[in-house]
């Protein structure tokens, strides 16, 4: 049986985010299971912590867990759904529960960003696209569940490292029974010296789902093109693969006013190269990417 994970922190984002990955274990007859994860208050003394403070740190939210759990399995009684509470930040406690338990299918997380007065990138979300080696599902405020019957490919036409997160793809839109579109934006004219072929092995691996390919050229804003193709078409589920040096970095980046995760009304799913590793920037790295402009990479 399938499992999807999803995390919550009680908030507003996180309660959709927990109801739309009920309603998505529903209809893909997989079971749920529902992280929290906590830090223990910082103490800046000789003094040690008070291990009455630590246990009422825990025992609180294991309360709140139990809580949430009840009132999930009220509105869905057919679902199997179970509840966890695990000590550190939420991505380490998502990856610690992933490897010691089955590995899940998906994980599901409340995507803040998209709030319409967001003023801040929640780096929980982008920490988990960049980082997590599990399919990571972001769910945008006030988003409903509904049949997922055509998913996007937002592709930079690289097969190589991708053949995982390709086959996942895949996966997810056989699943579904979902037509699959894939989408390859140019910033080059089209003319009779620049016309581009969809990379072979990524065909060959998409085939069994039945893509369609598109590729357009003269792009000048790469969020735009990618907003407006989803919206033309319908595209319930956006999909991106966060590669080094790809335009997902730019999309992404802390200094970008319309990073796509801001933008997309629609959920996001983050599919990961073989090497998740390689995908994520050094501190050095991260420290000069701050400084850089805001532009698309």
């Amino acid at each position: 049986m399938k499992l999807i994970v999803t995390a919550t922190d009680f908030s507003e984002v996180a309660e959709n985010a927990t109801h739309y990955a009920c309603q998505l274990a529903v209809a893909q007859n997989a079971r749920l299971v529902i992280i929290h994860s906590f830090l223990f208050p910082v103490m800046f003394s000789d003094v040690p912590m008070p291990s009455s403070l630590i246990s009422d740190v825990e025992t609180d939210s294991e309360g709140q867990m139990k809580i949430t759990v009840h009132n999930l399995q009220q509105a869905y009684p057919a679902l199997d759904i179970q509840g966890t509470v695990i000590d550190g930040d939420i991505i380490s406690a998502l990856e610690k529960y992933s490897e010691q338990n089955q590995e899940p299918w998906l994980v599901v997380l409340g995507n803040s960003m998209a709030a319409e007065h967001a003023s801040s990138i929640d780096s929980i979300v982008i920490s988990a696209f960049r980082l997590m080696k599990y399919p990571v599902l972001a769910i945008p405020p006030g988003a409903v569940f509904k049949p997922v019957k055509k998913i996007c490919l937002a592709f930079d036409n690289k097969h190589e490292g991708n053949a995982k997160a390709l086959t996942q793809l895949k996966d997810i839109a056989m699943a579904f029974s979902a037509e699959l579109e894939v989408l390859n934006l140019q910033i080059d004219v089209f003319n009779r010296d620049n016309m581009t072929d969809i990379d072979e092995a990524a065909i060959n691996i998409l085939a069994p789902a039945n893509p369609h390919f598109h590729i357009i050229y003269d792009v000048n804003n790469i969020e735009n093109a990618i907003t407006d193709f989803v919206d033309k078409n319908n595209v319930d589920w956006l999909i991106m693969i966060p590669r080094k040096h790809s335009f997902f970095e730019g999309l992404f980046h802390k200094s970008h006013s319309t990073a796509m995760a801001h933008k997309s009304h629609i959920p996001i799913v983050a599919l990961h190269e073989t090497s998740v590793q390689d995908t994520a920037p050094s501190p050095l790295q991260q420290a000069q990417d701050d400084k850089g402009e805001d532009e698309v990479v």
